[in-house]
């Protein structure tokens, strides 16, 4: 299989709780996923004004429980970036019902795939679209989200661990350079209602670059990284803060802008606030997907740390310093790296929780709220030389 782009932890959750993090979780499986190959197609009459299409060819794979009897498992992946632009045109396997041998397949001018069969269908003979290898199929499989900015595979009828390829037409604005994607997994299992677990998984993303020049028809595999920089060279970053003074608020904003102009992708609970939200949910979900959390100082985040608050205040960063803090137990080799202490202006490094070792590990002082600033913060969010 090629490089793998990221991967959808299955498992088991009490069923009272919207989402937790292991140890009170039960694996029962992962979808990994593999690296994507995608084809810049050449103009032709089935693709709209000021829209480009490409072939793309993914690769994922079930490891699952074989002790566990899954009814359906089902991976998908949602362009969410240009979401109103982006379009799945066709996919393949569409739905499989009876076992289906290795088949060659090709694009009409309307880019929907038929079975090539010997025949042209408008593309050049030596074009990548020309024949499109699909392997044999076991069923059953359904497609779903042609015609809109998702595309998703549902494996019924005893499903087993294994490796499985799919291809789709996705349509976007000729002004997109990359889109992001949301890769979600889910699955259904019987399970006996005294056990009192719920089936979940943890969703992925990523950023995928599109070839840009229709001349450029070589597939082009997206490499997988092998440290903590992002796959598309762009830090995701998480900013975990207390909600202590407007003037704390004020500057955790501007270093959330300050990130943001640099280029990184940063996720903080202020932005994007256009619908309802399970914050458990939504946090976790930053803190597991996130390439470094900022733990930002404060004499309320330490306090929290040190359960000096009247019960029930500062739940939500209660339970959010908890998660924080059993990760970086539970893998210290790698939470280390990842959860980086920062002093803002009027803050001191004694305000870091002992949890994340303030003194005998690095933490990183900005100065004033500018790129000279937080030199120090952006060369590791960056992997880059000191700032300008």
């Amino acid at each position: 299989m090629d490089a793998v782009l990221g991967d959808i932890p299955l498992f088991l959750t009490p069923s009272t709780k919207s989402m937790e993090t292991a140890p009170n979780k039960v694996a029962i499986g992962l979808i990994d996923l593999g690296g994507w190959q995608i084809h810049r197609l050449e103009p032709l009459s089935g693709e709209p004004a000021g829209h480009a299409a490409y072939l793309v060819r993914i690769h994922y794979e079930f490891t699952l429980d074989p002790e566990v009897a899954f009814d359906w498992v089902e991976v998908g992946f949602t362009f969410v970036d240009r979401a109103h632009d982006a379009a799945v045109v066709d996919a393949l396997p569409r739905n499989v019902n009876t076992p289906v041998a290795p088949e060659i397949y090709a694009l009409t001018p309307q880019l929907h795939f038929v079975q090539r069969n010997g025949e042209s269908h408008g593309w050049p003979a030596g074009s990548p679209a020309a024949t499109i290898g699909m392997p044999s199929i076991t069923p059953r499989v359904d497609c779903f989200g042609v015609g809109k900015s998702f595309v998703k595979w549902r494996h019924t009828e005893k499903v087993r661990p294994g490796s499985h390829t799919a291809c789709f037409v996705l349509s976007l604005p000729n002004s997109c350079e990359e889109v992001r994607v949301t890769a979600e997994g889910r699955y259904r299992i019987m399970l006996d209602p005294e056990v009192r677990l719920y089936p979940a998984s943890l969703d992925d993303a990523f950023l995928v670059r599109l070839p840009q020049a229709p001349s450029d028809q070589a597939a082009r595999p997206l490499k997988a990284s092998t440290d903590s920089r992002p796959r598309n060279g762009k830090s995701r970053v998480f900013i975990s803060y207390a909600q202590e003074s407007p003037d704390h608020i004020d500057a955790v904003r501007r270093l959330y802008e300050l990130l943001r102009g640099r280029g990184l992708d940063v996720r903080y609970d202020q932005a994007d606030q256009h619908e309802r939200r399970n914050w458990e949910i939504w946090t976790t979900k930053q803190i597991m997907r996130a390439d470094f959390v900022l733990l930002i100082a404060s004499r309320a985040y330490r306090q929290v740390a040190e359960d000096n608050f009247p019960a029930g205040e500062n739940l939500g960063l209660r339970s959010e310093y908890r998660r924080l803090a059993e990760l970086h137990h539970r893998e210290p080799g790698v939470w280390l790296k990842k959860i980086l202490p920062v002093v803002l202006p009027g803050q001191t490094p004694d305000e870091i929780p002992l949890t994340f070792t303030p003194w005998t590990a690095d933490h990183y002082m900005v100065e004033d709220i500018t790129p000279r600033g937080a030199a120090d913060l952006l060369r590791v969010l960056l992997h880059e030389g000191t700032p300008s």
